[in-house]
């Protein structure tokens, strides 16, 4: 493993060497390294013998003006389970497989005072302001799995507080760059397209709510059902409550971030999910805590670290060492609604630096 490895931060290495030796102020070179431990059992204290990963994102965006430039990153994770280190275009495993190597971002970029676009291969997600930082909508790159958007984005500022986002994003059919939940699986064509519609809020307003956001899913003749194929379609609303705390908290607040969606095209009582988190943001500008419920019904399929038809309970702690290097852990319990699926106990350890 330390040969792949070594040889893989030897590939970013070089490509972050010739982005540095380029003496122009228009690059801005940008990534980040996070190694961590990951075990999953059946039983509740038994995380002993779990994988370790490093993922690797090394990327330089280049402005060829103020409102256009070229963003490009190479991206990678490795394992201690020795996987084959390859370079690769497509996605090769709902996103990349761990010992891949591939361009997580390769794409242009338009943006003016009120629109911004992207066009090509580029991270985005409808991310939910917990101390988790993701969403029951979607989640593309975690603690190992590195996934993109193979298309288009479109972000619109509507008023002063709102902003509008579109995404139109391709999937090739055993080639999807994202990896979501059973039936929404894209194998009935050759080529598929997903596309989303936001609509959000960051501004802290009086009552110190600090987002509001609505969204819209839809996955044409992607979704299996017993009658064949159909169209996913999924909303979501999501709320996030903050409320400052400066002497109790040392600067921190109190959080409260909650989401429910509906998959449209299921049985109400089939398709609902809903997301609770409660905790303790920035005390101290170091430390994050937070205790969060989900529940899922069968056939809520969007996002890829919430099982369906479970309900899970996580607790997450991060420590900021510096602006540059936090560390983190979980320890998540899933308990299945099916009777022919065990309870998973669920935990990781990590560190990530960004530089």
């Amino acid at each position: 493993m330390i040969s792949r490895i070594g040889f893989t931060i030897a590939v970013l290495a070089a490509f972050f060497l010739n982005v540095q030796a380029q003496d122009n102020s228009n690059f801005n070179f940008s990534g980040n390294a996070r190694f961590s431990y990951g075990s999953s059992s059946g039983e509740a204290f038994e995380h002993f013998e779990g994988t370790s990963f490093l993922r690797v994102r090394v990327g330089a965006f280049y402005g060829f003006n103020e409102n256009h430039g070229f963003k490009a990153r190479l991206a990678t994770t490795q394992s201690s389970e020795f996987p084959e280190a390859s370079f690769t275009i497509k996605a090769d495993g709902g996103g990349l497989n761990t010992g891949s190597i591939s361009f997580d971002e390769f794409y242009y970029q338009f943006k003016n005072e009120k629109t911004q676009v992207k066009a090509g291969r580029f991270q985005h997600t409808p991310k939910v302001l917990s101390n988790a930082g993701r969403s029951h909508m979607r989640f593309m790159s975690n603690n190992i799995n590195i996934h993109w958007i193979d298309g288009i984005y479109v972000k619109r500022s509507l008023n002063e507080d709102w902003y509008g986002e579109v995404i139109g994003e391709y999937q090739p059919r055993n080639h999807t760059s994202y990896s979501y939940r059973g039936p929404l699986n894209f194998g009935n064509n050759e080529h598929n397209v997903a596309s989303y519609l936001g609509l959000e809020n960051r501004t802290r307003d009086d009552n110190n709510f600090i987002q509001k956001g609505f969204g819209l899913f839809v996955a044409p003749n992607a979704y299996l059902k017993p009658s064949g194929y159909s169209t996913y379609f999924a909303v979501m609303s999501h709320l996030v409550y903050d409320l400052p705390k400066p002497d109790a908290l040392n600067g921190g607040s109190f959080r409260v971030a909650a989401e429910l969606g509906q998959n449209l095209n299921a049985a109400f009582e089939d398709g609902t999910s809903a997301v609770l988190s409660l905790g303790i943001n920035n005390f101290a500008d170091k430390h994050q805590f937070m205790v969060e419920f989900a529940r899922t019904d069968s056939d809520w399929l969007t996002p890829n670290v919430y099982a369906p038809n479970a309900d899970e309970l996580e607790i997450r702690y991060r420590y900021f060492i510096s602006d540059d290097l936090n560390i983190d852990f979980r320890y998540r319990i899933r308990e299945s609604r099916s009777d022919f699926v065990d309870t998973n106990y669920n935990f990781f350890a990590r560190a990530t630096y960004s530089f």
